[in-house]
């Protein structure tokens, strides 16, 4: 027969083509980047099977059978369906995907008209040998595989790039000419399937247009599975091909009978109704499905509708776990955690003291609390904010100064505490030290530099602690120790504070009844002008003798009651008891009394309305009245503070009652404060009065200087402490004017008052 190309040009053409399809397609696979890259390995292997094919017609052809060529074309064919698959990603489709069921359907439509009119015919009139029935079966198995593909790859927007419609184009012009060959079995049915011949110029073509995909700009894109959207289950055009598809089933059959003349003539009309119900039932049929397909697909929609929504619902309900997780730890970090510093706070420390000391093998450890001197004064003069500001810096060197310590926590208020562990007394007491210093150190604050100082008190923790309590409680102790003992110093705890921390217990419960029981006494002691020796005023002093007869001094149960809370309910008692005697005494005798008052009762609201709502119960004159505070008790109440109880003093003053300083040169004696502070009287210490004794003539002078310093301010001194004679001349030389002792007089009950009143200066002296 004669090829479509002449027999000398065939072989060098196609050697050629072939040649250019596996350089182009292996400089893509190498230079370019693309999707499902196996697929076009498989389409190169296919292209180099065809180059391999074309050698083979250089050789003597008596060295090959004549059924080398269709062999090697039958290798390419599949070659190039495994690419199509590979590059259609059918590994990666459903098994139920669309478009290859459809492609399956088409398919097979085409084999039952391909078996019907050519296979079948052909089979029954000149059937070939074995070899040739093998080769082509198995072309029509890869030509339908070809066909089926092609209708996926046009039928599916995923897969309609130019790229893979050049391949889809390929694969039909292989079909096509296999097809032909199929139908021309026969004498010559191979020659089709030798070189030059119909079925190799078509793989030709087709190795021209796997060069073109590999070329295009599309190459890289591939096939994309499809995200989903409101496609059409079953557009017109893809039924239509159902139904007729779907009618060659029936058709095919009754037409091939009908034609063959193997029908009798009067059951032909019965053949054809039969055909023509099926094809109403198959019609009918695929109706009916594409309708429970479009049905389905409008549940799956709402499905989807609803799990997206579900999914929505569990997104948010999964945010509000994890928001509720995030609030549960943040409350948890501040139920343990001081919010100002972030430092731990007493509840933690306390959890974490328990856990080492119910820890059997611990080694040893300590325990520090920590107080800061001074603190109250940079509240109430820079204000709390800057405050705030000092404890953080402060928290900032704690942590610091105690590196590798267990927990460094903020007790509240200025108070702090270290625990350490898996460390030694001496190690503890260095860290004690070493957290003291730091805290001395300046602080740049409010444009100026503030100096604070601490007290520590300090507890090495042994093998015999077991109780969180009593370790804080004895931590505390030595703390209360180290303030008592002037600040600004570390503590370490000794069992004697513990002993001593009882008895002021005992000894402040002890004070709670006596008031309650109004067992505390006032005795008088009378102060007098030093020249006539006449009582001027009558200094009201409290006085407790217990149940058991003993006599506690005030030295001791004053302390008590200001740290319990009493002092202010102490000091009303002696207010109400002196101005309730004083009115009994001043009438006659033109006394008046001297109360001493307490920082805490200044910093009361109503102290002063109190103070003179009882002079007028008692008909007293407020000259009759007498308040005596001390230096420090103004000093220290700096600030708000202070400036509060000189208010409250002045306004006082302008009622006619006087001021007076008891205690002056033992505090913060200043000339400052002198002139500030609303003084009428001052008192000098006990102290300098004793001095006169000594023959030295230094401490006269001084006592001299402080006695002129009273009289330059136009305040009248009074000399606490008189007990010897030699005193007494001494004061009248430096020119004191007033003067209290023994000397002149011991305190006594009211009663005794009475009598020392009515009796002559002389015969006083005398008796004295």
């Amino acid at each position: 027969m004669a090829w479509p190309l002449p027999q000398a040009a065939a072989a060098p053409i196609w050697i050629v083509t072939q040649l250019v399809t596996v350089a182009v397609a292996t400089y893509a696979l190498t230079s370019r980047e693309a999707l499902h890259r196996s697929g076009w390995w498989v389409l190169l292997a296919s292209c180099g099977l065809g180059l391999a094919g074309a050698a083979l017609h250089v050789m003597p052809s008596e060295n090959l059978s004549e059924a080398a060529w269709p062999i090697a074309l039958a290798a390419r064919s599949a070659l190039f369906v495994l690419g199509l698959i590979l590059l259609l990603g059918v590994r990666r489709a459903q098994p139920t995907d669309q478009n290859f069921l459809d492609a399956a359907i088409v398919a097979a439509g085409l084999a039952i008209v391909a078996w019907a009119f050519l296979i079948e015919p052909w089979l029954s009139v000149d059937p070939p040998d074995a070899g040739y029935a093998g080769l082509m079966v198995c072309f029509g198995a890869l030509d339908l595989l070809l066909l089926a593909l092609a209708v996926r790859i046009v039928s599916n927007p995923t897969s309609r790039t130019p790229t893979m419609l050049l391949l889809a184009t390929g694969a039909g012009v292989v079909f096509a000419a296999d097809l032909a060959s199929i139908v021309r079995v026969g004498t010559h049915g191979l020659d089709d399937f030798q070189p030059g011949g119909l079925v190799f110029t078509a793989w030709q073509l087709c190795g021209v247009m796997i060069a073109a995909a590999a070329l295009h700009p599309s190459y890289g894109d591939g096939y994309r599975r499809p995200d989903g959207g409101t496609e059409d289950v079953l557009p017109r055009a893809r039924f239509v091909t159902f139904v007729v598809v779907a009618l060659l089933a029936p058709v095919v059959p009754v037409i091939g009978l009908l034609t063959s003349g193997l029908v009798p003539q009067r059951t032909v009309p019965a053949l054809v109704g039969a055909a023509a119900l099926t094809c109403a039932l198959l019609v009918l049929l695929v109706v009916r499905l594409g309708n429970f397909a479009r049905l389905a697909v409008r549940r799956a929609g709402a499905m989807n509708v609803q799990s997206a929504a579900l999914m929505v619902q569990a997104t948010a309900l999964q945010q509000a776990l994890n928001d509720q997780q995030a609030l549960q730890r943040e409350l948890a970090h501040r139920a343990l955690h001081d919010p100002l510093t972030g430092l731990a706070n007493r509840a933690l420390l306390a959890e974490r003291l328990e856990l080492v000391l119910l820890d059997a093998g611990r080694g040893p450890g300590g325990l520090l609390l920590i107080d800061l001197d001074g603190f109250k004064d940079v509240n109430d003069t820079l204000g709390h904010p800057a405050g705030d500001e000092l404890l953080v810096r402060v928290a900032q060197r704690l942590r610091v100064a105690a590196a590798g310590a267990d927990t460094v926590a903020r007790l509240g208020g200025d108070e702090f505490a270290v625990l350490l562990t898996d460390t030694g007394a001496d190690s503890c007491r260095h860290v004690a030290e070493r957290v003291i210093e730091v805290v001395r150190e300046a602080y740049p604050l409010a444009e100026r530099q503030v100096l604070l100082a601490a007290s520590g008190g300090l507890l090495i923790l042994g093998p015999e602690r077991a109780e969180p309590a009593e370790a804080l409680r004895d931590a505390d102790l030595a703390l209360y120790a180290a303030k008592e003992s002037g600040k600004n110093q570390v503590v370490e705890f000794s069992p004697r504070m513990r002993e001593a921390r009882l008895r002021h217990a005992e000894l402040a419960a002890s004070l709670r009844a006596a008031l309650a029981a109004d067992a505390l006494t006032v005795l008088y002691q009378p102060i007098v002008d030093i020249h006539s020796g006449q009582p001027v005023a009558l200094e009201a002093l409290l006085r407790w003798r217990t149940a058991d007869g003993r006599e506690v001094p005030p030295s001791k149960f004053i302390g008590v009651a200001e740290e319990i809370g009493l002092v202010v309910d102490v000091g009303s008692k002696v207010l109400r008891d002196a101005t309730a005697q004083a009115s009994l005494w001043h009438a006659r005798h033109d006394v008046a009394v001297s109360v001493n008052v307490s920082a805490r009762q200044l910093a009361s609201p109503a102290f002063a309305s109190d103070v003179l709502s009882v002079l007028a119960d008692r008909s007293l004159p407020p000259a009759a009245l007498i308040i005596e505070i001390t230096e420090t008790v103004l000093v220290e109440a700096a600030g708000a503070a202070g400036e509060f109880a000189q208010r409250t003093l002045t306004g006082l003053r302008e009622h006619g009652v006087r001021i007076a300083v008891d205690d002056f040169g033992t505090g913060y004696s200043s000339l400052a404060y002198l002139q500030r502070l609303p003084i009428d009287i001052l008192k000098l210490d006990h102290t300098f009065t004793a001095t006169l004794d000594s023959p030295g003539e230094r401490d006269v002078r001084f006592v001299g200087a402080i006695l002129g310093l009273g009289s330059s301010l136009g305040v009248p001194t009074v000399a606490e402490g008189v007990e010897t004679p030699r005193q007494a001349a001494l004061l009248r030389e430096l020119g004191c004017p007033l003067a209290q002792g023994y000397h002149y007089a011991r305190p006594c009950p009211p009663e005794g008052v009475l009598d020392y009143l009515s009796t002559p200066v002389a015969l006083r002296a005398s008796l004295a």
